[in-house]
């Protein structure tokens, strides 16, 4: 199982030890598959057993089947008044679910085929209920299981978003039967902390949001909350895992002679000493999703910062990154962003990757003015020599094709002239394709017939081994970087937009596609290789 454990807010740790020790436990279950014109969920009738299970587990249940829009609200509308007074919320919602910019929805049994503006008469705001549960904040489980068929248009897409969780809620999502699993296993059980049922979760669970590792989501029975030295513990616990100075001082606040009292204010000493622990904890409060990671780590690459790999996953190389940049603009941040340093880092990214294609597309004028010139003064008269000299410069420049396609006739002259004997040597020297195989022949044939190509060749062959290394460490490279075919499709199509002519695009490099690739990496002052590397592929989708 996968899960995304974040930082919590210290609404979080209050609020689950701040509440009423009698206070009767609610949930709300609502099960949606018959649904009249949308397709039928097959497979899960969910209802009654987690009825059971939270019932058993002493909550007041508020539960419901194929509900039309109607009854879902009024069933919703009924939870929500009994919210106040209770010590945990868990709601358990399974069926259709749509999602747009903004908002999911669990679709009502008579939903039809909603659009971002008719989906409010169509289904229950997924963004009302985690409202609701954030009321309870280290005391709220939202279970999420979600069909992926649902018919959905004009705006809205089939199943889950990825919503706005609330401080101290946990969202959990998977199908069906392995919610189901949770909470008749150790879920509602006293003493289980969220993160260790979750370690054992089954598979397809993911969980996000507060995701306590030390405070059990149903106390002991023996360790009830109204004791108050087990209750000063418990509070001290939430706030040493939530990790701030705040929390820690709201431990002082609230318990200013409690027996914990000195080792806090030394603790709270310790953090005010190490202000990268605070830095840390502000950066693990903006819940960042991959995709955002991989996005500041491509920023940090285009404005020359190496991350060491664009996988969204900051480790040595991405701290060490950020913290060069923090430098460079004079903030002591030790490695870890703020939401406003990552706005700035992505501003910085914007201007210098404009910056950027600038200088490349003055740099390639000047390129094309120079490849212009010299084709003048070399190929365009169709001499071989002229033409050798031409590629010699410019192997990939504005005319090689045709200067390709014209020696080709020189050789096919040549090979109607040479002798059988040497013409099958040549044959066989340019299958192996050597820089020794041609030394031999021109050992052989010095005065032969394909010497001057023998030569060129060779050269060509030699200036490749010269950059052997550097060519074999981008193609490991490429392999990382751009192993699979959607990610070599997406190169290809940036290379033809910038009319590169990489060739046919179907995600399948080719000499067309190496050709293109070095063009790219000589008008960015990027080792000209051939092959995708990072700092390629960085440039490449910073590319307008």
């Amino acid at each position: 199982m996968m899960l995304k454990l974040k930082q919590v807010a210290l609404a979080a740790a209050l609020g689950i030890l701040a509440m009423p020790v009698l206070a009767k436990d609610v949930a709300l279950v609502i099960g949606n598959r018959d649904y009249r014109d949308q397709p039928a969920i097959r497979g899960f009738y969910f209802t009654q057993d987690g009825v059971q299970a939270l019932e058993a587990a002493g909550f007041r249940v508020f539960a419901g089947e194929d509900l039309d829009r109607s009854e879902q609200i009024t069933l919703a509308s009924k939870f929500y008044a009994a919210l106040e007074p209770a010590d945990r919320v868990v709601v358990l919602l399974g069926g259709h679910f749509v999602s747009g910019d903004r908002d999911s929805w669990l679709l009502a049994s008579d939903a039809r085929n909603p659009d971002i503006f008719s989906v409010g008469q169509a289904g229950l705001s997924v963004g009302a209920i985690l409202q609701a549960a954030g009321q309870k904040p280290g005391g709220a489980i939202v279970m999420i299981g979600q069909s992926d068929n649902a018919k959905a248009r004009g705006g809205l897409k089939a199943g889950m978003g990825e919503p706005e969780i609330p401080q101290g809620v946990t969202v959990i999502k998977g199908p069906m039967t392995g919610l189901l699993q949770l909470l008749s296993g150790d879920l509602l059980k006293p003493g289980k902390s969220v993160a260790d049922v979750l370690e054992h979760a089954p598979r397809g669970v993911t969980a996000d949001g507060f995701i306590a590792k030390h405070i059990p989501f149903v106390p002991e029975t023996n360790q009830a909350p109204d004791q108050p030295q087990d209750a000063e513990y418990l509070y001290l616990e939430a706030v040493r895992e939530i990790g701030t100075v705040a929390a820690l001082e709201s431990y002082l606040n609230r318990y200013p002679n409690g027996r914990y009292a000195d080792t806090v204010r030394r603790e709270i000493r310790d953090l005010r000493a190490r202000p990268e622990l605070l830095a840390k904890a502000a950066e693990a409060n903006l819940k960042l999703t991959r995709e955002q990671r991989r996005q500041i780590q491509r920023n940090l690459s285009i404005l020359g910062f190496n991350p060491r790999g664009i996988d969204g996953v900051f480790g040595r190389g991405s701290r060490a990154a950020i913290g060069a940049w923090q430098k460079s603009r004079g903030i002591d941040g030790y490695g870890y962003l703020t939401g406003n340093q990552i706005s700035a880092l992505q501003a910085a990214a914007d201007v210098r990757s404009r910056e950027l294609e600038e200088e490349a597309r003055k740099r390639q004028e000047e390129q094309d003015r120079l490849d212009a010139s010299y084709w003048r003064r070399t190929g365009r008269d169709g001499t071989e020599d002229g033409l050798r000299a031409y590629l010699k410069r410019y192997p990939d420049g504005l005319y090689s094709d045709i200067a390709h396609q014209r020696l080709e006739r020189f050789e096919e002259e040549r090979r109607a002239e040479a002798a059988a004997a040497e013409r099958d040597y040549w044959d066989g020297v340019r299958s192996e394709d050597t820089v020794e195989a041609y030394n031999r022949y021109l050992r052989v044939y010095p005065r032969g017939v394909f010497a001057a190509e023998a030569r060129a060749r060779r050269a060509e062959l030699q200036g490749n081994t010269e950059n052997g290394d550097q060519i074999r460490r981008a193609k490991a490279e490429e392999a990382r970087v751009a192993g699979n075919g959607i990610v070599r499709l997406l190169v290809e199509q940036k290379l033809q937009e910038l009319g590169l002519k990489p060739g046919r695009v179907d995600g399948k490099f080719d000499d067309k596609t190496r050709r293109a690739v070095r063009k790219f990496q000589r008008t960015r002052k990027i080792p000209v290789t051939g092959y995708v590397t990072q700092q390629t592929i960085v440039r490449l989708l910073a590319a307008r």
